[in-house]
């Protein structure tokens, strides 16, 4: 799927203010802000070696589907749910379906477990776009079905930007 960099150029921009939240397992408690984990292992909306990005979900319910999903034995694991404050000026929200249809693609499309090569080839594809055109985050639907994810590019946040951990429980 061809998708151009114009029409991202013609994406309205939100503002995104509120509490997210990350599960971690408790060893890593203290780096819950920490990127290495989709810096090695990629993610769906990052390649191996894409430094800076950082998934959150909506819900502590949507934190703990997607670590089911993708390690069902890691949740056997003392785990740790941060609370984390957002405060972001220009997210790309491909949850708004009028967005999804000026660049040609369906939530569906976003879902798809479809894996090329070793990632999530139109996610992939997507959050680079963003990321060229300044985007400091993207706003997705969780792959589960649950809810929603923020994804931030921590290294393209805008002065005045915020992400900061506010609170941690044990799970």
């Amino acid at each position: 799927m061809e998708i151009s960099h114009f029409a991202f150029q013609r994406l309205p921009s939100i503002s995104l203010q509120g509490k997210f939240f990350r599960i971690v397992s408790k060893k890593h408690q203290d780096e819950i802000l920490d990127t290495q984990g989709s810096l090695e292992f990629g993610g769906r909306y990052n390649s191996p070696g894409v430094a800076g990005v950082l998934y959150l979900g909506e819900s502590k319910q949507v934190c703990k589907a997607e670590r089911e999903r993708k390690s069902p034995s890691a949740l056997l694991l003392p785990q740790v749910i941060a609370t984390i404050k957002v405060s972001l000026q220009k997210v790309l929200d491909l949850t708004n379906p009028g967005n999804l249809k000026n660049i040609g693609i369906k939530k569906q499309d976003l879902l798809r477990s479809e894996r090329k090569g070793d990632g999530y080839e139109l996610p992939r594809k997507l959050a680079a776009w963003a990321y060229r055109v300044g985007y400091e985050a993207l706003l997705v639907p969780s792959a589960t079905g649950k809810g929603k994810n923020l994804v931030v590019f921590l290294n393209q946040c805008l002065k005045g930007s915020l992400v900061e951990v506010i609170s941690k429980k044990e799970e």
